[in-house]
């Protein structure tokens, strides 16, 4: 009977406290600060945290940036936006891909600053010619026109940048309409033979930028035969005529000569512009236009 009336008042103090637990919540509840209440008993002791028992999640580790070269802007914007995302926003794939432009990018830079030896190159040149012809000839117009020339360099042993001869072939066709004596009709001529020249390549301003250019010259002349392939007819007139066909022959003089200046960019692309002169019987054709260039 001792111990029952040495707990009665404990049990009753904790269930009066209960109920007045429960009456406030009930309260809050009905003002609208119940879910608050509730969540904030719900909440661990905070003797849990300090222990590590209920530790915050580590943080998602994102994968190291990639840096792109200074001078891709494109680029380096683009790895921007990817760092600005959240960690569960970039993928792998993102990432990856990313890293495959700028190893492109790279390996195009490492291309560029490849030291070449530039023994030669191969030429492709777009022309405007005008005709300036006599002799019975008038009214002499020439199409668009596209000549092909190769050189190399008559000294590998010295550098592109020593003023050297060159040497090479050339072929250059010319077509359009023309009156010779009381026929106007169309005209094709194809020059062709070898060329020697003197030039010149400049070392890099700055070998170690992403796209090193070099300046070159090159002056070239030579003697050139001439194939006529154009359609026969009975009217035509007798030989020599600009409108009979030949396999092969030679249009004296036949002397030509050109001068080319030439920028030469990632390590191995020429680009630039042309003016020369191709002589034939009764006309000169002069030319102006630009060339693209491959060197070797």
């Amino acid at each position: 009977m001792h111990k029952i009336s040495t707990f009665y008042p404990y049990s009753v103090k904790f269930c009066r406290a209960k109920n007045a637990a429960f009456n406030k919540i009930c309260r809050a509840k009905n003002t609208g600060l119940g879910l608050g209440v509730l969540l904030t008993l719900a909440a661990p002791p905070p003797h849990l945290w300090a222990q590590g028992i209920l530790a915050p999640s580590p943080a998602v580790a994102q994968p190291p940036p990639v840096i792109a070269p200074e001078n891709d802007g494109a680029l380096n914007r683009k790895l921007l936006r990817q760092q600005n995302l959240p960690a569960q926003a970039l993928t792998e794939s993102d990432v990856k891909e990313t890293a495959k432009e700028v190893k492109k990018v790279e390996d195009a830079k490492a291309e560029a600053q490849k030291p070449r030896p530039l023994y030669g190159f191969t030429e492709f040149s777009l022309l405007q010619p005008k005709v300036s012809a006599n002799s019975g000839r008038k009214n002499y117009v020439s199409d668009l026109t596209v000549h092909i020339n190769t050189y190399v360099r008559a000294f590998w042993s010295e550098g592109p940048e020593a003023v050297q001869p060159w040497i090479g072939l050339r072929m250059a066709p010319f077509s359009g309409v023309g009156t010779q004596g009381q026929r106007t009709s169309r005209y094709a001529f194809t020059y062709m033979g070898p060329a020697v020249g003197i030039g010149s390549i400049s070392k890099a301003d700055d070998p170690s930028v992403d796209n090193p250019v070099r300046y070159g010259f090159l002056v070239s002349a030579g003697l050139s035969g001439m194939s006529r392939l154009v359609g026969a007819d009975e009217s035509s007139p007798p030989l020599p005529s600009d409108f009979s066909p030949i396999a092969w022959g030679f249009d004296p003089p036949g002397l030509w000569s050109e001068i080319r200046w030439l920028r030469i960019s990632r390590g191995a692309l020429g680009c630039g512009l042309m003016a020369g002169a191709q002589t034939g019987q009764g006309k000169i054709f002069y030319y102006v236009g630009i060339l693209g260039s491959g060197f070797y």
